[in-house]
């Protein structure tokens, strides 16, 4: 059960700790007014990404109460909850937390494998 609830909780972790990090990236004196506008755009990008997950999992859940008023129609919206909550958690781990820091030094060789 344990292991369930931590993968619906996930992407609020990795955006608090990116939210974290961009805190600290933005108050050292060696980053650059370039640098801190991308770190800008990547916290932005983080509480759209968020927001749009929120959507999926505050639907799941209403889609699992409306199973049992409308019946097994409501199963559809629990199917696509999962799928987009799914793609988000890949498209964030896979994908944004490699290009991260090559975005923010605008350096297209440091993507991380």
């Amino acid at each position: 059960m344990k292991a369930i609830i931590n993968w619906f909780i996930a992407p609020y972790k990795t955006v608090k700790s990116e939210i974290q990090l961009f805190s600290n990236l933005k108050n050292q004196d060696t980053t650059s007014n370039e640098e801190k506008m991308r770190i800008f755009q990547l916290q932005l990008f983080n509480i759209l990404l968020l927001a749009v997950y929120t959507l999926f999992f505050g639907a799941f859940f209403v889609y699992i109460g409306l199973l049992f008023v409308v019946g097994w129609y409501a199963l559809s919206g629990i199917i696509v909850g999962l799928i987009m909550m799914s793609l988000i958690k890949v498209t964030q781990e896979k994908r944004y937390l490699k290009r991260r820091d090559a975005f923010i030094k605008n350096d297209p060789t440091i993507i991380k494998s």
